[in-house]
């Protein structure tokens, strides 16, 4: 766009291209930054005036006025770009803009600012003070420009804060609002995206590389606003480096010195961004940190961990060359977490200095005892003797050990879990994994000043249900549910507040409020209301419920025909020392419910049918099922999909008897609600398979009789109900169509072969396929030496050509015969 000049913008002098290698490669002296110069002023009457340039330059651009992209010499330190470059300008309502960045351009723009931040893009800037935004903006131009991205600093950086900020959006998404919508950004509509006030495009690729970097481990994102520090009268703070550590570099080495250090990248620490590395030559992968005049908030002491949690002192040298530098190297890149120790004569050490302990001593255990704790009882416990198990902490050889500083200052309390360890042991994840969560004070919050149940989600997750997720030795998926006020569903229809699922039995859940009120249903009701006892001979399973601060842990059985709800154990949140006691019943109950669990599957193995009242299917692709005692729910991510099921229903329109029906639809939401409810169950015995495939040839006649086919039979869309009738229905309607049908059935073709009919792969099918449906359940029913009948129905159902097997009304009629003359 201009010349290529040095200068002070007064006088713009054309510099050979010998004299720039000359100043880039052997000279001492920086190049001086170009200016660029201005912008030609639009006329409506004319085209882009070419600014006047040297012969030289003029030569170098008609050379390379036959690419898109320009290059700048070797070693040269500006880049010139061609006036009347297309990629660079457009004209938008009489103004002149950058065109539209593209989803590969704005990947380049992310690695480019990552390696900004991971220590520069080899463009020298003066070591004596830290890089200027106005730096790093050139340098990320420069970058984009060698990879043919025609972008000047302004539009790159006006671009990366615009980028940064919807990253932040969609990082928050991601990060929270994900698991309580149950859809990733990434699949949400653009009417949803909208409804969140979410951004309306933003590329997964960029988003995946700006996640890389721009998320450290602490989950805040690089370039927000910072936490505040840690006030310095604690004894023990968490400090991090001052960015501005590198000042006063150049006059590091002295006349006296042999050695030189040079800069060679950067480290990631805590609450900072980072900090540089300096290396002696020849050293080009480890480095040191400065020391001296640095930020430390006054630290007396400073440790860092390893990737092993391994503490060690960071000491300086003091009559060395190298006076001021840490006498550990670090790697380029490595991300450093760094405690910081001040003595005060309030708070005198009385253990010895961190600085005389030995690596060894710094080990963390947190996992060994984590290993013994979750290992569960041999029994289940009576319900008489429930309340006092959970009362009852755990040997003394597996409390948690802990520093003898940081045992003495946790509250009263502290003994039932956790010991004063002779050995310097210290479970420091345990701290702050757990503990620090739970004993954390918030002033602010009381059952006076609390706007709301959500003012206390925090505070009983973090003293509860996480513990107990935290202490159970199978996975445990934890879904919190936000209170339903609305009426027009039954109580036994609505999500508890909390589920804690097992082996996908509903055995945990709670019910929360921030204070009773008038006309409010109480939450020790509503979690036996909501509960529909579906469990057989499962002796109890386990629950609380919360009134604010005050939480009680309580067990659920049945007694004859009704459930009744028996009190184990109360705690009072608002004191630091209850809640360092509820650790013992939450680590109880999270060893109970493994066994109830096991409970529940072997009933399955002695013909029984226990199931869970609360449900939560994931089909992917945003689709998601959840199951009440009465209902099943199903989401959709597609308002498209959503309308052709919907449209599917409406034209059956429950004339199809034993097949679910839409009880309740939402277009805001894309939700389905269908009933009845069911299992899924195979038969176990002859007598049930006859049972079950009556129900559903005879639903397949009334189907038939309307010119529709199913296309999708399998014992996944064969239910049975689960309110007490022993009925078999027919489920899953999606894949319905008019019959015939000329095209091939894609999902028969790619996702299922094998599970559907041979002439659905082919082309041309109709209402035949359910009979050979009706023929692939007998086969897979799991039951074997059928009776002869029900084999040859299978023989006649799966014969390869469609007119060759029989209509689904001779099918119900031939096993109508079958359960009477049954021949072996």
């Amino acid at each position: 766009m201009g010349d290529n000049t040095i200068g002070d913008g007064t006088q713009k002098q054309t510099v050979p291209q010998q004299t720039q290698q000359h100043f880039s490669a052997s000279s001492p002296i920086e190049p001086l930054e170009c200016v660029n110069p201005k912008k030609p002023r639009y006329n409506s009457s004319d085209k882009w005036k070419q600014a006047p340039m040297a012969e030289s330059t003029q030569a170098r651009v008609a050379a390379g006025s036959s690419s898109d992209t320009y290059s700048s010499p070797p070693h040269s330190p500006t880049i010139i770009k061609p006036e009347g470059d297309q990629f660079q300008h457009q004209l938008r309502k009489g103004k002149y803009v950058s065109p539209v960045w593209k989803p590969n351009e704005m990947l380049w723009l992310a690695r480019a600012w990552r390696i900004q931040y991971l220590g520069g893009v080899g463009v020298q800037v003066q070591p004596s003070r830290g890089k200027t935004r106005a730096d790093k903006d050139k340098e990320v131009a420069e970058f984009l420009n060698k990879h043919g991205i025609n972008r000047d600093a302004k539009t790159a950086g006006t671009k990366w804060d615009n980028m940064l900020g919807e990253f932040r959006k969609v990082y928050e998404w991601e990060r929270g609002e994900k698991e309580r919508v149950g859809k990733s950004y990434f699949r949400l509509s653009p009417y949803e995206r909208k409804l969140h006030r979410l951004p309306a495009s933003f590329d997964e690729e960029v988003f995946e590389e700006l996640a890389q970097f721009m998320v450290p481990r602490d989950g805040r994102i690089v370039g927000s606003r910072a936490l505040p520090m840690p006030p310095p009268v604690m004894t023990t703070s968490l400090l991090g480096f001052d960015t501005a550590l590198d000042g006063g570099l150049l006059g590091l080495h002295s006349s006296s010195s042999s050695k030189e250090l040079r800069r060679i990248g950067k480290i990631r620490m805590t609450w900072e961004e980072s900090v540089t590395l300096w290396a002696e030559e020849g050293e080009h992968h480890r480095g040191r940190v400065k020391l001296q005049c640095s930020s430390f908030l006054n630290a007396d002491e400073l440790i860092f961990f390893d990737d092993a949690m391994v503490g060690s002192t960071m000491e300086a040298f003091e009559d060395t060359p190298l006076k001021g530098f840490s006498v550990d190297t670090f790697v380029n890149g490595q991300q450093v977490k760094v405690f910081g120790r001040r003595k005060s004569a309030q708070h005198p050490f009385v253990e010895s200095s961190i600085r005389s302990m030995p690596p060894m001593e710094f080990q963390d255990p947190t996992d060994f005892y984590m290993a013994c704790l979750r290992v569960p009882p041999t029994t289940l416990p009576s319900l008489f003797e429930l309340s006092w198990h959970l009362q009852e902490p755990p040997p003394e050889d597996y409390r948690f050990p802990l520093r003898r500083d940081v045992y003495r200052d946790l509250p009263p309390g502290k003994e039932v879990m956790f010991t004063a360890s002779s050995e310097l042991l210290d479970c420091r994840a345990m701290v702050y994994d757990m503990l620090g969560p739970m004993i954390r004070t918030n002033t602010s919050l009381s059952a006076a000043s609390a706007t709301g149940r959500d003012s206390f989600i925090g505070l009983w997750d973090d003293c509860i249900n996480r513990v107990v997720s935290k202490f159970c030795s199978v996975e445990m998926v934890i879904i919190r549910k936000p209170s339903s006020p609305s009426t027009d569903q039954p109580l036994q229809d609505r999500w508890p507040n909390v589920t804690g699922f097992v082996k996908n039995f509903c055995l945990w859940r709670g019910e929360e409020t921030d204070r009773s009120r008038e006309g409010q249903l109480d939450p020790s009701s509503t979690i036996v209301e909501k509960l529909l006892w579906s469990y057989m001979d499962l002796p109890y399973i386990l629950g609380y419920y919360a009134f604010g601060y005050m939480v009680t842990f309580c067990a659920l059985s049945r007694s004859e025909d009704r459930v009744i709800m028996t009190d184990l154990y109360s705690v009072d949140l608002s004191f630091p020392s209850e809640r360092l006691k509820a650790l013992v019943p939450c680590y109880r109950i999270a060893g109970l419910l493994p066994l109830l669990a096991d409970r529940c599957l072997n009933s399955v193995l002695d013909m029984q049918f226990p199931f869970s009242d609360f449900e939560r299917i994931n089909l992917g692709n945003g689709d998601i099922i959840e199951m009440t005692p009465n209902t099943v729910t199903r989401s959709f991510s597609s308002k498209k999909k959503w309308a052709m099921v919907k449209e599917i229903y409406d034209m059956l329109d429950q004339r199809i008897p034993h097949a679910e029906f839409i009880y309740r639809a939402s277009e805001i939401d894309s939700t389905l609600v269908f009933k009845p409810r069911g299992c899924k169950f195979k038969p176990l015995n002859y007598d049930q398979l006859v049972e079950a495939l009556k129900y559903v040839t005879k639903a397949l006649v009334a189907l038939h009789d309307l010119s529709f086919m199913h296309r999708d039979l399998s014992w996944d869309k064969v239910l049975r109900r689960c309110d007490g009738e022993n009925e078999w229905f027919v489920t899953g309607f999606d894949e319905a169509v008019g019959a015939p049908q000329i095209y091939p059935h894609p999902v028969a073709s790619t996702e299922a072969r094998g599970t559907h009919a041979p002439e659905m792969v082919r082309g041309l099918h109709g209402v035949k396929v359910d009979v050979w449906g009706v023929g692939h359940l007998v086969k897979t029913c799991g039951l074997t030496n059928l009776p002869k009948m029900l084999r040859e129905l299978q023989s006649k159902c799966l014969d390869q050509n469609p007119d060759q097997r029989p209509t689904a009304a001779d099918c119900y009629h031939h096993l109508l015969s079958a359960s009477s003359t049954a021949t072996y």
